[in-house]
């Protein structure tokens, strides 16, 4: 068993935080968190992880609560894992401006 946990600056307030453990070489839990300073406080943005048992994406308001769920049901673990991190990547100044307006 082989956890790993790395974080990856985007800008100077926004990074994302990777976590996730590997058996035998095969992703069997993970979680990728966006998270942003704002009022001088680290706020979790968007979270993919397999909580549940399933991958799935959680949008969050400023308070940590969940606004909306999108499940990953087709998705292996290894496939959602690196789905989350080019989706982060790749939109997360997309998802800061509608968390900016909840």
């Amino acid at each position: 068993m082989a956890e790993k946990a790395y974080r990856l600056w985007l800008d100077d307030v926004t990074f994302l935080q990777v976590e996730f453990l590997t058996v035998r070489g095969r992703v069997v839990s993970f979680v990728v968190r966006l998270m942003r300073a704002m009022g001088g406080r680290w706020l979790n943005v968007v979270r993919y992880d397999t909580a549940h048992g399933l991958p799935h994406r959680d949008l969050l308001d400023r308070h940590g609560r969940i606004v909306r769920k999108d499940w990953l049901l087709e998705m292996p673990f290894d496939q959602a894992l690196t789905y989350a991190k080019n989706d982060l990547e790749t939109n997360y100044e997309r998802y800061c401006e509608a968390f900016e307006k909840r």
